[in-house]
């Protein structure tokens, strides 16, 4: 990772924050190009970008409020790889096409950006250039669905 890289993802994060909600980047380490061998499994794409990404984030001080996890498949195989964003109460987001060595830098910029706005909204405008056109989909925040909005309108009988 480049300094400058590095230094722009740590001065845009939100650590001083008392009111950081965790993150969690859940990575799909079976992506991997169409006709790719499949084994050994830790040479696909995916994988290697688990690591890219579980490695820049240990080295940021955005580790004490980000998780990465491993994720066997996130349904991206026409577009590999892939990565999603969640949080509690927050928008989730579903990314495709990232690349394993150049994508995690701003993949770190992106979950600053999503722990810097509200309800983890990130306008397309401001995201990383990369996670622009390859957002894939976005998930309203769960909190947001009551018991009343459940209710059908009338009483059904049996």
């Amino acid at each position: 990772m480049i300094n400058d890289d590095r230094a722009a993802v740590l001065s845009d994060s939100t650590t001083d924050r008392i009111d950081i909600k965790p993150v969690v980047i859940h990575v799909c380490t079976s992506c991997r190009a169409r006709n790719a061998p499949r084994e050994p499994r830790d040479n696909r794409p995916g994988f290697k970008m688990y690591q890219n990404i579980s490695r820049l984030i240990k080295e940021s001080e955005l580790a004490p409020h980000v998780h990465v996890k491993p994720t066997d498949c996130l349904s991206l195989c026409p577009r590999p790889c892939g990565i999603a964003i969640s949080s509690n109460e927050s928008w989730s987001y579903l990314f495709a096409d990232q690349d394993p060595d150049s994508g995690p830098p701003d993949i770190l910029k992106c979950v600053s950006l999503y722990m810097s706005v509200a309800e983890g909204f990130m306008p397309r405008e401001r995201r990383p250039v990369s996670l622009r056109a390859s957002v894939v989909g976005r998930v309203p925040p769960t909190d947001r669905l009551s018991i009343a909005d459940k209710q059908p309108s009338k009483t059904i009988t049996q």
